[in-house]
Order: structure tokens, then sequence, then C-alpha cells
């Protein structure tokens, strides 16, 4: 299995200040004060103070790049294990868009352009530049509902001629009668009757090649060949691991994307896998953010949820050459952030800068950037203080562009220039700042 990106999208903007949390042992008082006033209310327990509720909610981590000790939410179990065993990298005050509204914000993210300011989605996206620049043969592989942006190439006309929609790899397939039904079964019937239409009218076609009827027969013939060959390795490799065939979370779309990862993952070759598509939407928490985050955190990063699951399932898959897992790279981002400070619904408002997180094996795991900046906590030029400022957003400092641009350098070297040829010149907190982030 070759370098593989996971682009997973959480559609309506995360609140990824609730994920991660400062210590109570940081060393500006006045910031956990003030961060404490801000959105002690999001909170379904009324805790007396910031400590009893870190103490409650939050599992204490220490940055192995040296930055200060803060706190993993405790509905993110397997996030927390990633960050401690060294495989998962936050890279604070980032930003994907430059605006609050969904549809512009999600598109910029899909596209890997923030200052993209046109609602027009018959554009490349920035997964599907990436297949291009890796080879004629490569795909992105969308795993969820409806295909993306993400996976768009720069063609016009031919934007997912290097994509494959696997919704339901367990049903990929044309289908193909079945012995264990009757012979007169309705389905059989027509199976046998449309094999047996497409093959005689094929041959028949073979010498009118500018019949118009052509292109149909050849997709029939290069879709089934696709398809009976992922049919058959799957079946060859056996049923679903109990642990994913079981897997219950909220979300049942979230459920079946996690087990097409795992799909996936037995049949790189076949599919020519380099880049992965998946989603997870519902973070729009507008009003009681407690229960909508958390029910949505667990499923995904929970100890139990649907990444933990598969990846564990994937880390025990027998390899020729490189672990399927350690060749994992998975990228989390979302439409934008929230507002620092909670509004009166118990829930936050659409802000913009995030945490972007990115985990595996190729991670050199980390804190990248301020998680936790005094200028939160001081007055700004206006003289108001964040944190006591409706409105007011983590304040967006390094581009995505930047991180993406990283992440294609992992997975062949020489392609960001053409995949980000304006990441050079792209925001980022500090020089530097991103230099080590992946492993070469």
């Amino acid at each position: 299995m070759p370098r593989t990106l996971v682009n997973l999208m959480l559609y309506g903007g995360i609140d990824s200040r609730f994920v991660f949390m400062p210590s109570p042992g940081h060393p500006n008082t006045s910031y956990l004060d003030k961060l404490w006033a801000a959105r002690e209310n999001l909170y379904t327990t009324a805790y007396p103070d910031y400590a009893s509720m870190f103490g409650a909610e939050y599992g204490l981590v220490a940055d192995p790049l040296g930055g200060p000790e803060f706190g993993i939410h405790n509905s993110c179990g397997w996030l927390r294990d990633e960050f401690n065993a060294g495989r998962m990298a936050i890279v604070a005050n980032s930003f994907c868009s430059r605006n609050r509204r969904h549809d512009q914000s999600q598109l910029n993210a899909n596209v890997g352009e923030p200052d993209y300011d046109a609602l027009y989605y018959d554009r490349d996206g920035w997964g599907g530049r990436l297949v291009e620049q890796l080879g004629a043969d490569s795909t992105t592989v969308e795993l969820s509902h409806e295909i993306s942006v993400f996976g768009h190439g720069t063609v016009i006309g031919e934007r997912l001629k290097q994509v494959v929609h696997a919704q339901d790899t367990r049903d990929i397939a044309l289908p193909n009668v079945n012995p264990a039904w009757h012979v007169a079964d309705r389905r059989n019937v027509l199976i046998r009757a449309l094999k047996s239409y497409y093959e005689a009218r094929g041959s028949e076609l073979k010498t009118q090649t500018a019949s118009p009827f052509n292109i149909f027969f050849q997709h029939n013939r290069a879709f089934r060949e696709f398809g009976d060959a992922i049919e058959a390795r799957l079946e060859s490799c056996g049923p679903l691991p109990p642990e994913l065939a079981g897997l219950d979370l909220y979300s049942h779309h979230f459920e079946r994307q996690c087990r097409n990862l795992y799909d996936i993952c037995l049949a790189p070759d076949i599919l020519n896998l380099r880049t992965v598509s998946m989603r997870y939407d519902g973070w729009d928490t507008h009003n009681n953010q407690y229960q909508r985050i958390t029910r949505n955190l667990q499923d995904v990063f929970g100890a139990a949820g649907g990444l933990a699951t598969a990846m564990q399932q994937i880390e025990g898959l027998p390899a020729a050459g490189p672990p399927a897992r350690e060749q994992l790279v998975v990228f989390v981002s979302s439409d934008f952030g929230r507002q620092l400070r909670a509004n009166g619904d118990r829930g936050t408002d659409h802000g913009r800068g995030i945490y972007s997180i990115l985990a595996g094996h190729g991670v050199n795991g980390g804190v990248y950037g301020d998680m936790f900046p005094d200028r939160e906590a001081l007055p700004d030029g206006n003289g108001r203080i964040p944190l006591e400022t409706s409105g007011a957003d983590i304040q967006g400092l390094t581009s995505t562009e930047r991180i993406l641009a990283a992440a294609c350098e992992w997975m062949q070297p020489g392609s960001a220039a053409q995949v980000f040829p304006g990441a050079g010149n792209a925001a980022i907190e500090a020089p530097g700042l991103l230099d080590s982030l992946l492993a070469a």
C-alpha cells in the first residue's frame, strides 16, 4: 500500500477550543480566569471552578515539542492515545477560510484556498490536484454519500476522471446471478437478461467503432470488471471483523465510512488508492453544544469510536511491504471554528480560526503554534479583550495551504509546488513552524 492521505471534513464548524483546553497549572492565571468566565456555561454540570471542570472533563497530556501541558476532552480517547504515542500533530490558530459562511467555507476547505471568494462548485479540489501529480492511474476514493469537490480534477468536463465513489464497498459491483436464489427469481432473470444483452450487443458493436452506443458498453465492461475484482478481493479476505461489523455509532453514515476505510485498505492496488475523502456532519452547535459535540466527538475520536475501531483493525492487516496503518495520514479540518465566548444558548456561534489535526505514523506529533495565546486575554487595538467580547475568534495565523503543502510533500516530494503554488506566500504563525510536521 502506498502512502495515502485521508481528508476528514467536519461539516458545520467544530468548536476545536472545546476539544483542547489549558491545564489548571497554566502559568497565566488571568487567562484561565477569563477563559472560564467566557465558556463556563457550555458544560452541563455546574462546576465550582475551572480546576474541578478540567479534572472531570479532560485528560492531561504533555506536548513532546516542549510546550505547556494541556487537556484533551474525555470524549476523544483515540485522539489522546495518538497524541501520547507521538502520532498526532495539532496546528493551532490555523484557518481554511476567511469568512463565516458554511457554503463558502466548506468549498474553500475542499478547494484548498482560504481566500477563494466565488461560490462556484465546478472547479478543482486539492485532493484532485494531488492525485493528478501522483500519476494518471492514481485515484481519490470517496467514502461518503456524495463526491466532494475535494476530489475534483483540473480538466473541465472530466472532474471525476480520477475519482472512485465507494459509498458501500460491500455492494460496489454490478449484480451477478445469485445461485442461492431460485432460478426464476425476478432479480436473477433480470441480471441474466442484462448480461446477455450487453455481451451480445458488445460483440456486435466492436465492428461499429463510430456508434454512439459504444461508450455505454465500454462503461459496462469496465465497471463490471472493476466491481468483480473488488468483490472477489473482499470475499477472499473474509467478512468484516466483528468489531467493525458490530460498530454502533450515533451516525450510521460515519459507521459505514469507517467500514469502507478498512475495506479499501484490502484492495489499494485495484483502486490505485492515494487519497481518501470522508465527512461527518452536525457541528453547527449554536445551542446546547455539550450534548451534541460530545456525541459527535465520541463517534469520530472516541476510544471506541469510528476511527479507533477502523485503525485498530487496519493495524492487524498482513502486509508484504510497509503495513497499511503506517501508510495512512488523516487530516482533519472543518468549515471554520467557533467564537471564543459562549453565547446565551449554551452554544457557540460561527468563528474563523481552528485547530487543524494530522494523525498517523508519518506525523511528528506535538503542538505547532501557540494553543492558548495571551493576546486572547489582553486588550486588542480597539481596547477590547477577546475572551470578554462576543464575536471574537481564535485568530487565524497559519493558512491550511501551508499544512496541506507539507502533506503533499510527504506523499510525493515536489508535488506541493503544483498542488499549492501559492503556499510559499501563504500566512504562517512563525517562519519554519511546519518544517518538521511530517517525516521524510
